[in-house]
This record gives C-alpha cells, structure tokens and sequence, in this order.
C-alpha cells in the first residue's frame, strides 16, 4: 500500500515537472525546457550572448526559452526590438518584480524608482517628475552638453597622460558617467580617487558582475535557494552598505537645503515629498 502511495506521488511529481515547462499553443518557439532547470545547461552562464544568437538562428528573432520554470521571450534584431520597445511600448513597459536585482534593491532600500518599478500609475508619476526635473536641471539643453564637454576634456586628458602605460578605460569610462549623474544629483563634482566615488563605482561593476552572471541566473531560476549562503548574498551586502552611505548624503544635504530652491535633483525630491506629505 505504501509502495503504491509512494509510486503514485512520483509519478505526479514527474508529471508536473514536465508541465511546469510547457509551452503554450500561442508561445514563441524555442529548444525543448529540462525539468526545474528548463534551458539552463544550454547557455554559458557567464555569458550567454553568443549561445542566444545561436538560438535566434534556429528558431528565429523571436523566441523563448525557460531560466528553470521562468518562462522568457527572447527579441532579436532591430525590427523586433522596435515593434516590442517603440511601436508597442505600453504593452512592453511591465518589469518583472521577481528578480534578484528587483529583491536586493527593494530589501535594502524598499523602493524600486522608474527602472525596475512595474508599469502602473505610480510608475507614470515617478516617471514624469522624473523627466521634469531632469529638464528643468539641463537635460536637453545646453547646460547639459558643457557638462558632458567638461567630463569629456577631463577623460582625453588622463589617457593621453596614460599613454605607454596600462590603465583600464572600463573604469575611466564609469567614472566619468558616475561624476555626470552625481552634478545632476548632488551638483557636486567628484575625483576620481575620492573614495565615495570608488567605492559606489567599484560596487555597480562588482553588483553587474553578480546580477548577470552564474549566479544571479541561479537566484532567478532556482527559488529554493535563494536563503542559502551563496556567493550572490555579496550583492545583499553590498546594497546594504551602498544604502547607508546614500542616506548620510541626504542627510547631510538637508542641512543647507532651502525647502522650495532645489539646487539640485535631490532637492527637488525632498521638496516633492513635502507636497505629497501635506496634501
């Protein structure tokens, strides 16, 4: 009797791992899924790029594929991609909210602002102030462009300086992008061997490394092991530290703020904030 319960629990199990990673009748196509690790052991997952575009070869520029029971859609080429991110935009703007990138960001600073947020209203006003500030900050302007300019100068500088010797123009280029986003937060300009800059510029290339390497790919496919202690749990620490140094910042910018003279981007959050509050 027992041997017989025992059978029929394996043979439903079996049968539920097979269609858990079952495509439906309408579903792109693409290779046929592995039980809970789905299509896994077909890509390098340091790098899967190249093993997508073997794919997309096969089963053509769109298509699907199964990160463990996670079924994705695959877009190639650039008719697809502009059906799916300009002509169809609005059916295209929702976000996953299962990722590990959505849980450390959320975790550690519970918000997820525009990018990772889901497409619903409070997305379209976070977005729209967004936009709006940025503008009223330069972004489109010429302002903007000297800015940019400057950073620019600053980088054509430091490699001719360089020449003859090893540097890496990966973390020039980091640097430069990172002190163009801290003006328009902060409106404070950075060295480049300041260790605030160092250290969030060193944390996005080390969180990067994680979220679209091995194992941010076996945070999102294999739930059952995201409590484990493994080496994506760096990222977790990572955010953590990251979120207390970004709230010493705000902090200390309330000190000299003016509520309702924004210098800066921050400023005009704040003050956003304090209509919200007393509306």
């Amino acid at each position: 009797m027992i041997a017989s319960v025992v059978l029929l629990l394996g043979v439903v199990l079996l049968l539920s791992l097979l269609f858990q990673n079952h495509r439906t009748k309408d579903f792109p196509p693409g290779p046929r899924p592995l039980p809970i690790l789905g299509n896994l052991l077909q890509l390098n997952l340091e790098n899967p790029i190249a093993d997508l575009e073997r794919l997309a070869k096969r089963y053509g520029n769109v298509y699907s594929i199964f990160i463990g029971k996670r079924p994705a859609v695959v877009i190639n080429g650039l008719q697809a991609l502009k059906e799916a991110l300009v002509t169809k935009a609005a059916d295209f703007s929702g976000r996953s909210q299962d990722l590990m990138v959505n849980h450390v960001v959320l975790v550690k600073a519970n918000a997820q602002g525009v990018i990772l947020a889901d497409y619903n209203t409070a997305w379209k006003e976070q977005r729209r102030f967004g936009l709006m500030t940025l503008r009223n900050f330069g972004m489109g302007k010429q302002t903007m462009e000297q800015n940019i300019l400057r950073v620019t100068d600053h980088i054509t500088q430091l490699i001719e300086q360089s020449v003859g010797t090893i540097m890496n123009p990966q973390l020039l280029f980091h640097n430069a992008a990172s002190n163009i986003i801290c003006q328009v937060l902060f409106a404070r300009h950075f060295d480049y061997e300041d260790e605030f800059m160092k250290f969030f510029v060193g944390l996005f290339q080390e969180t990067s490394k994680i979220f679209n390497g091995r194992w941010g790919m076996i945070y999102d496919s294999i739930p059952i092991v995201r409590n484990l202690p493994l080496p994506f749990r760096k990222a977790f620490d990572l955010f953590k530290v990251a979120h207390e140094k970004r709230l010493v910042m705000v902090a200390e910018n309330k000190k000299t703020r003016i509520p309702g003279k924004p210098r800066h981007f921050i400023d005009s959050y704040l003050d956003e904030l304090d209509k919200v509050s007393t509306s």
